[in-house]
């Protein structure tokens, strides 16, 4: 499996003959968008012009934006939703954000993509147990912050941390820079462009920090 970062939380990853694209961003990001053939597409906040650029990804992919249990070409897809608010007689008010598990080839990643909260709650804790790797948001409203993505990296224990959604050079968003969440991690990270992730290599005692470059479409 291969992991390749556009900025924002949006990734490729490509699976065998499947390629699967999350949360891809419009041009109001300053960023250029993701673009492609692609089997799947997976957002996160289908509300979000940061997270709902479909046309950009073509092959008619099977887009995925709401919780619920999903198999498509062999991928195992599971959205969890995000609750947001309370209403004044205290029911529960549900957005259209979800976090997500990714499962193929024996790996499981947890995509938790525009998540804000200031924590997972516990059913999401129960749904992400299993991850292998995490990509995470870090750079602070309207997504997590450092220090809330450090409790979920505490939580979940992956075996592999890919942080997403911050500060990166061309991007029209204030966000925080990576460095607070690079400096609780440890210090610096795996530099690369993209990741080759396989079953084998998940047997670390020590959970990896790998930090993606930007890709150019």
């Amino acid at each position: 499996m291969h992991i390749l970062w556009y900025g924002l939380s949006s990734f490729k990853i490509i699976s065998r003959d499947i390629t699967i694209f999350t949360d891809p961003f419009g041009k109001s990001a300053g960023l250029t968008p993701p673009r492609g053939g692609g089997q799947i597409v997976v957002s996160s906040n289908p509300d979000s012009d940061l997270a709902n650029n479909f046309s950009g990804i073509t092959d008619s992919p099977f887009i995925i934006q709401s919780a619920g249990e999903y198999d498509v070409k062999g991928i195992f897809i599971r959205g969890i939703p995000v609750v947001f608010g309370k209403q004044p007689e205290g029911k529960s008010v549900l957005d259209r954000r979800t976090v997500f598990t990714i499962s193929a080839e024996g790996v499981t990643l947890g995509f938790l993509g525009m998540f804000g909260e200031k924590s997972l709650d516990q059913v999401q804790i129960e749904e992400l147990d299993n991850v292998d790797v995490l990509l995470v948001p870090v750079g602070g409203s309207p997504v997590a912050s450092a220090e809330t993505a450090i409790a979920i990296v505490n939580e979940v224990e992956p075996k592999v941390v890919i942080p997403m959604f911050y500060k990166t050079p061309g991007l029209g968003l204030k966000l925080e820079s990576l460095e607070r969440f690079a400096k609780e991690m440890g210090g610096k990270g795996e530099e690369m462009d993209k990741l080759l992730i396989k079953k084998n290599d998940l047997n670390e005692e020590k959970t990896r920090f790998v930090i993606l470059t930007p890709q150019r479409s």
